[in-house]
């Protein structure tokens, strides 16, 4: 939580209309079922308690659900009330707090990356977190796609969700086919 809060800019800092607005990036990655939108979720939390503004990109075009499970967190996370207001409702200027950015199934995931950082950049968001869609570091073709939106997006930080059972082999794995 330290680093990470060292490495974050401070929140509400710049304005919307800032040129040289710089979004920090979290893209989130590992195998299926380990709760990386879980984590996402959790982390998203903590960024709101500290007053960040949040986009969420659902860039996990791959299993069914896996938008409509951003939404629930999104809509869970809303509820929240910070520093007297309600997460939903936003800021006392109108601008959102926290939003999903979605394009639907079946999409480029690195695409939707790219757009949803131009876009958290043109609206002002803090933090973009990236859902990505669970795989195997063996399916080569879906590594190769995950390793062309961390190109592509190059995230300030890549957090690889893990079960405890895989050990230290499945991160080197990883990081290797990710080229980190």
């Amino acid at each position: 939580r330290a680093a990470l809060l060292e490495a974050l800019p401070a929140p509400g800092v710049r304005s919307a209309a800032s040129p040289a607005w710089n979004t920090y990036a979290i893209g989130f990655v590992g195998v299926n079922g380990v709760g990386k939108s879980t984590n996402l979720a959790k982390v998203c939390f903590w960024l709101l308690q500290n007053r960040y503004r949040v986009l969420i990109a659902a860039c996990d075009t791959f299993r069914s659900g896996a938008v409509e499970q951003l939404r629930t967190h999104v809509r869970n996370l809303g509820a929240l009330t910070i520093d007297g207001r309600c997460v939903a409702d936003g800021l006392e200027n109108g601008d959102s707090i926290l939003e999903l950015y979605e394009r639907g199934y079946g999409k480029d995931a690195a695409g939707i990356a790219k757009d949803a950082l131009a876009y958290a950049r043109s609206q002002g968001f803090d933090v973009v977190l990236i859902d990505t869609a669970g795989r195997m570091q063996d399916n080569e073709p879906l590594m190769r796609a995950l390793a062309k939106l961390i190109a592509v997006e190059q995230p300030a930080r890549v957090l690889v969700v893990g079960a405890a059972v895989v050990g230290n082999g499945g991160g080197e794995d990883v990081g290797e086919s990710l080229g980190r």
